[in-house]
């Protein structure tokens, strides 16, 4: 309020003396939300505790829902023209960022601790006969936005699409662990299916969210058409379009959805993960925002259920083993 007022004065002044003032007013803002930032650091953060203390949801929310304020007035000085005014006002936005994204870690800590049990479940045998672990993922996100009803419309949407993105990514990260490996089409139909309703039903609890990253919604679908396609060049086709839609995906993830698939005909997964080969060599791409970053979160750990080789190719390796010479020990006769 009061460095509102000092810009309001300085316009009936002149304009441009409240061109002036509003870039010096700018500049005592960044002190302020560098101030501000520090105070929340230290008034949210728990050290030692595995989860947020009781009364931390309200505190975030009450600190996050500061910041949409704030910024309206940071661009409303901005919007003066200084020619200087551009670097404080990436400082603000930083400032608050940094708010932003310490109030939702405290939100979501606990919710992604409950859920962690759950996600443990999914790409298992028993996930394909039985749907408990995905209904309760579903019914504990649906009742932790229940308690964001407080949160303004900015903050509250920004929550919501991390979560839409943390939940993806948990979610497919069993999948990429290859914890089931098909050994028939028909058993590659049933995980299909399952993947098709599971992602059906993320698609609309975040749809219902308002959750503003829709992009997340084709991933477990293309996944998905990895294990259904037949002809190899079609899933070549789709995991250029996978390429497309998540720049950061990579070989390895491709391959380990080809181990889940069943598929180890060394031929054809070349001729798939060629199509991933350029990308994965080519590291002046600029990276993506973190908003953006899917894949690249995606460790992939897979447990080695075969031996890498072809038969034929083993059997040509053991023969160029037998007829490698060996060194002569001292005084071996001939």
């Amino acid at each position: 309020q009061l460095l509102r007022a000092h810009v309001d004065r300085a316009l009936q002044i002149t304009p441009e003396f409240g061109m002036e003032m509003a870039h010096s007013l700018l500049g005592v803002l960044v002190t302020f939300l560098h101030s501000f930032q520090r105070k929340v650091e230290r008034f949210l953060e728990a050290p030692g505790e595995a989860t947020p203390p009781d009364g931390a949801t309200g505190r975030a929310i009450a600190l996050v829902n500061c910041c949409p304020p704030f910024r309206t007035f940071v661009e409303r000085l901005a919007q003066f023209g200084h020619p200087e005014s551009e670097e404080p006002r990436r400082q603000a936005h930083a400032a608050l960022d940094k708010v932003t994204r310490l109030c939702n870690h405290v939100l979501t800590q606990r919710l992604f601790e409950d859920l962690k049990p759950y996600f443990n479940k999914l790409m298992k045998r028993k996930w394909l006969t039985s749907s408990d672990a995905f209904d309760t993922i579903v019914m504990h996100i649906t009742s932790f936005t229940q308690k964001l009803r407080p949160l303004r419309p900015e903050p509250y949407q920004v929550l919501v699409s991390e979560v839409h993105r943390r939940v993806l990514i948990e979610y497919v990260r069993p999948l990429l662990q290859v914890r089931l490996v098909c050994t028939s089409a028909k058993m590659r139909a049933r995980v299909a299916a399952r993947l098709g309703d599971e992602a059906r039903q993320l698609r609309e609890l975040f749809s219902r969210l308002d959750s503003t990253s829709p992009w997340l919604d084709s991933v477990v679908p293309r996944l998905r058409e990895l294990l259904v396609l037949e002809d190899t060049a079609a899933l070549q086709m789709e995991v250029g379009v996978l390429v497309r839609d998540f720049p950061d995906v990579r070989r390895k993830h491709v391959a380990a959805v080809l181990d889940v698939r069943g598929l180890r005909g060394q031929a054809a997964r070349q001729e798939i993960l060629g199509v991933v080969q350029d990308l994965e060599q080519s590291e002046a791409e600029p990276g993506l925002p973190r908003q953006r970053a899917f894949f690249s979160e995606l460790a992939v750990t897979r447990e080695v259920r075969c031996l890498p080789f072809h038969l034929p190719r083993l059997a040509r390796l053991s023969r160029l083993c037998l007829r490698r010479p060996h060194p002569q020990r001292p005084g071996q006769v001939r």
